[in-house]
């Protein structure tokens, strides 16, 4: 009896013995799991906050420049000197068409067309100059400009025809006015007053670009226009888009290319006076401007380009290796430029693609485009249809 109850209790206590052991294993798993999963979150929390410190310094090269301007009087340099700096590009187009189809030309409305589009649209601001645009009808910009004076588009486009510097004048002032938070208008001011050898008021116009935030030439709503003008006329929404897309003048890039280079002549001039702070804040106000081209959605490859080399040449201008905000040094960026160029430059063969795609993957190409911008939409099409 003795002996039966020794055994009861002896494999009792082998099971609770057990029990507590299998207790005492799930605890152990439970803590190796919860320690797991805390070192999973703090390596999470660390690469978050490693990406938005990127993202952060990415930012702050964007914001427009708000350091001290330079010092005026400016000192003078030669009218019409642009500099000695070397060209990262040749001589660049402004017409996208000629990038796609290297020197192909569109299709032309008719007159009846373009009439019947114009009345369809009240001959509104933006179908007056989709019409200008089509036909180099000055006539049609000038009833624009007398219809509505005040539209940003309409003085931003009046600004490329031809004009005498006084009437050229007046329309700059008119774009500023019309559309006081584009940084844009102050840009081509600036150029203008370069070229006339009127320095000081040219540092203020760069002085008052760098503060604003806005920096928009239109081509979006250009674009629209244009493709509504097409659809109308009967093409299909692929070729309108095309077409639309390619007809896009981006008349801009040439002079604030040529800003560029006259910005940097005239922070040398200031660092042979020895106003190396003033030479500086030229300098930085010059890479902001490149920077301003950043592939938004919208923006045509060739801009972005033209960003590149804006920048690339203002570098070109400082100490190697000087540090830059982002922590890198000037020849650092450059290298980081020149890799991106020649990565937009091999990107660019796929835009061919294009002729050979049918007509739902043009839509969605122009869509793309439109939403995400030039260098994502190509990546789309090379990793649709293979490289070019």
């Amino acid at each position: 009896m003795r002996s039966s109850g020794f055994k009861l209790w002896f494999a009792g206590g082998l099971a609770i013995a057990l029990v507590l052991v299998w207790v005492e294993r799930q605890s152990t798993l439970r803590l190796r799991e919860e320690n797991q999963r805390l070192r999973q979150q703090a390596e999470e929390t660390a690469s978050l906050g490693a990406e938005n410190e990127r993202l952060a310094k990415s930012l702050a090269e964007l914001r427009p420049v708000t350091a001290a301007a330079p010092r005026l009087p400016a000192p003078q340099t030669p009218a019409g000197d642009a500099g000695t700096l070397p060209v990262m590009d040749p001589a660049l187009p402004t017409n996208v068409f000629a990038i796609i189809f290297r020197g192909g030309k569109p299709p032309e409305l008719t007159a009846e067309q373009v009439q019947r589009y114009l009345n369809e649209n009240n001959r509104s601001a933006d179908s007056l100059l989709m019409a200008f645009r089509a036909t180099k009808d000055t006539n049609l910009l000038a009833e624009a400009l007398e219809k509505y004076p005040q539209d940003p588009q309409v003085n931003y486009a009046s600004l490329f025809s031809d004009s005498s510097p006084e009437e050229r004048r007046q329309r700059l002032e008119a774009f500023k006015k019309s559309a006081p938070e584009n940084a844009l208008g102050n840009y081509l001011s600036a150029f203008d007053y370069l070229k006339a050898g009127q320095n000081d008021l040219a540092v203020q116009e760069l002085s008052a670009a760098s503060g604003k935030e806005k920096f928009t030439d239109y081509s979006l709503e250009f674009v629209q226009s244009a493709e509504e003008a097409w659809r109308a006329a009967g093409y299909s929404v692929a070729d309108s888009k095309t077409i639309a897309s390619m007809e896009l003048l981006l008349p801009d890039l040439k002079e604030l290319r040529d800003l560029s280079r006259k910005t940097v002549g005239l922070a040398t001039a200031y660092q042979s006076t020895g106003d190396e702070a003033s030479a500086q804040a030229l300098l930085r106000m010059n890479t902001a401007l490149g920077q301003r081209f950043n592939g938004a959605p919208g923006e045509a490859l060739i801009s972005q380009l033209v960003g590149i080399a804006i920048e690339a040449d203002t570098l070109r201008a400082m100490a190697p290796g000087a540090e830059l905000a982002a922590g890198q040094t000037v020849q650092e960026r450059l290298d980081q430029l020149t890799r991106q160029r020649d990565t937009l430059k091999d990107l660019a063969n796929a835009e061919g693609l294009l002729e050979t795609m049918p007509p739902g993957d043009v839509i969605s190409y122009w869509d793309r485009w439109r939403g995400f911008g030039s260098e994502s939409t190509l990546r789309w099409a090379e990793g649709k249809y293979g490289k070019q």
